[in-house]
């Protein structure tokens, strides 16, 4: 029979560094896919206010957005020329902002009601 013998101090081989690129490409491709950025399209015609204070958001998640201003020409023929309420994506009437400010809220986990801002843009 063979006796088998123990090397001492076996020295671990050193991890290929060879491959991680590949590694971080794939990566970042993956997040780019898998990242959705919030388009809105625009409805109604805003005029953006000139600014004299500015203050950075912590979380732009937590902003929830209202339209108001005039039909885009596309939309003029079912709903006229007079100023209207985009909520979201959709025309909404002034009973209908409560509602959505209730359920935007509602959306939210508890720690962040508190940071929640709504944006106007008239």
């Amino acid at each position: 029979m063979h006796k088998f013998r123990k090397k001492g101090g076996k020295e671990l081989t050193p991890i290929s560094t060879a491959s991680l690129p590949d590694v971080v490409f794939m990566l970042l491709f993956f997040f780019m896919v898998s990242t959705t950025m919030r388009e809105v399209s625009y409805k109604v015609h805003i005029r953006l206010p000139q600014a004299t204070e500015l203050s950075k958001l912590e979380k732009k998640s937590l902003v929830s957005y209202i339209y108001v201003g005039e039909p885009l020409l596309q939309y003029q023929k079912t709903f006229g020329i007079a100023p209207r309420i985009q909520l979201n994506d959709q025309f909404a009437n002034v009973g209908d902002i409560q509602d959505y400010v209730i359920a935007e809220r509602e959306a939210r986990d508890e720690a962040e009601r508190p940071l929640m801002i709504t944006s106007l843009k008239v």
